[in-house]
């Protein structure tokens, strides 16, 4: 009896320890998303989405799967919400992702920051689930030491670069919890091959499909895992299992068809007018007249996805610009945008498995493969390249590897009280920078005030400061402003009076948003867009008055002074 009350307690204890961290991770979460302008990628998202609610119309989301955008705006869609598409609006540009949110914009100007920030709280409840379904993988992968497995895996709410797109209208964290939920059911699967997990498996992979096209990655590690599994397992090669894997993405084929209302589907590719090279040389294949099992808007997107990878988009990286992508940028990013004591646990992770200690090879495969392959294809295959935010299913990944690794080996007292401490100081990185998630970088950048010197864009600077500065300008009594803002949205929204200065500066306070010295930008100014070049601060003979948050720079360009841009 007194076992039973003992496993009692230490249940009680389990859920008092996940329900702390729930609380914390959505106190941070909450509270903190107020404090930011609606940022580059949100300005278009939401309006997609409410788009799509409001007309059924699945050409809204022309650049993205339906899914995330459609939960965000669910808010907007109780409230009311509308779009309304002026008479005159040219027909090329009725479902564009940025001129409908220019008209968004204009038309809900004085509610506009609240509207983003009750769709917010949709992915801050995402990311929540994300935390509870890395808690119950936890506690499946490490069942020696399921409890600790499962609160060491819980702690990835506190990863700095997935709190911040926690908290913001996008589909980075989305995608985030939909791949781990799809590998968690993969694992369920294969530990116990049942039809219902079949079922269950298809229908998580499926719902990824339509989050974010990062997560058709999946599919090789799919197949993988079967392969592996019907290797060591000879007992599987029946006609029994076959039929399970089939069904895995007949199902998963379905959930997409149906997230398009089952519309468009088995178009040839003759039929659809492709951009990208990939689709293109499959239009000029002997397989182009063959139907597809995909909706034609799906189909669509991702070709423009993959067509715009393509472009010689600008990026930046330690202090300099170039076109193109670079194979170690990413892993550059990793470098000094993960929290130096994740660093160190995720080397102790490695030399753990290196030794051969640590989980099973198919449950590392689970983890590891799905999220080297995000790393490895944007690294190598992307010329756009402009933010960690676009491997963070692989972040999360690597995250429950490292915690359910050193979770299970059984260590010494004084190595736990060292682990401890380096959980404890990660997790103190991810308070300590409130709320400034998107600017964050560890110690090895000089921290989250100068990390914009080695990376720029959604690494650092989004555009989130507006409310900030217009604070500092209330408070220093400053009626008006020269502003170089990168972002999309009006800074008039949040009581900002300023000046575009695309033609030169003048004497007088200028506001320069830091992703600028790294890269040019169309700014908005006033209903209309101005291109600036990157910013080289040192040729505006300026004095530096202050930063705001950790994006927007305050100079003062003397009564002689004023210079070109």
């Amino acid at each position: 009896m007194s076992a039973y009350w003992e496993k009692r307690r230490e249940t009680l204890r389990v859920a008092a320890a996940l329900a702390c961290l729930c609380v914390v991770y959505l106190i941070l979460a909450m509270t903190s998303l107020h404090t930011n302008s609606v940022t580059v990628d949100e300005f278009g998202h939401l309006p997609a989405g409410l788009n799509l609610l409001n007309t059924g119309d699945y050409r809204y989301c022309e650049l993205n799967p339906p899914l995330m955008n459609a939960l965000s705006a669910v808010p907007m869609k109780l409230q009311g919400i509308e779009i309304t598409l002026p008479r005159d609006f040219p027909e090329k540009y009725r479902h564009s992702f940025w001129d409908n949110g220019y008209l968004f914009m204009e038309q809900h100007r004085l509610d506009y920051h609240q509207l983003f920030v009750r769709s917010r709280y949709v992915t801050v409840l995402l990311v929540l689930l994300l935390g509870i379904v890395a808690f119950f993988w936890g506690r499946m992968l490490v069942p020696a030491h399921a409890n600790r497995a499962g609160i060491l895996a819980s702690l990835i709410w506190f990863e700095p670069n997935i709190m911040a797109h926690a908290r913001l209208v996008t589909t980075d964290a989305g995608i985030a919890l939909f791949a781990v939920l799809s590998l968690f059911t993969l694992h369920r699967y294969t530990a116990k091959p049942t039809w219902a997990r079949a079922i269950a498996c298809g229908a998580s992979l499926g719902l990824a499909q339509v989050v974010k096209f990062t997560a058709l990655y999946l599919f090789p590690t799919h197949v993988a895992a079967s392969l592996v599994l019907v290797w060591k397992q000879p007992e599987l090669r029946t006609r029994r299992f076959l039929l399970q894997v089939l069904t895995i993405f007949i199902v998963c084929t379905i959930v997409v068809d149906g997230s398009y209302g089952f519309d468009g589907l088995f178009k040839s590719a003759h039929a659809l007018a492709f951009k990208s090279t990939p689709f293109q040389a499959i239009s000029s294949s002997p397989a182009a007249g063959l139907p597809i099992p995909f909706p034609e808007e799906f189909l669509l997107a991702l070709d423009r996805q993959l067509a715009d990878v393509q472009l010689d988009t600008p990026s930046f990286l330690f202090g300099k610009s170039y076109s193109g992508g670079k194979w170690y940028y990413f892993l550059a990013l990793l470098a000094i945008k993960t929290p130096i004591p994740l660093l160190v646990l995720g080397a102790l992770a490695g030399h753990i498995a290196i030794a051969g200690k640590g989980l099973p090879r198919l449950a590392t495969l689970l983890l590891l493969f799905p999220a080297f392959t995000v790393v490895f294809m944007f690294s190598c295959f992307s010329s756009k390249q402009i933010g960690l935010r676009m491997i963070l299913p692989a972040i999360a990944l690597l995250w429950i590897w490292i915690a359910t690794t050193l979770a299970s080996v059984d260590w010494s007292r004084n190595a736990r009280r060292a682990i401890g401490l380096l959980l404890a100081w990660f997790v103190f990185e991810t308070v300590l920078v409130y709320p400034d998630y998107l600017a964050y970088f560890n110690q090895f950048a000089g921290g989250s005030g100068k990390g914009y010197r080695y990376a720029v864009d959604s690494n650092s600077d989004w555009g989130q400061d507006l409310p900030a500065l217009g604070a500092y300008m209330k408070q220093q009594h400053i009626d008006d402003i020269q502003l170089l803002y990168f972002g999309r949205v009006d800074p008039g929204i949040y009581g900002i009076n300023y000046q575009v200065p695309i033609g030169g500066l003048t004497p007088g306070l200028v506001g320069i948003s830091r992703s600028l010295y790294g890269r040019g930008y169309f700014l908005y100014d006033h209903g209309r867009l101005a291109w600036a070049e990157p910013i080289d601060v040192d040729k505006l003979h300026a004095v530096f008055v202050a930063t705001i948050g950790r994006t927007i720079d305050i100079y003062r360009i003397p009564p002689t002074g004023g210079a070109p841009l």
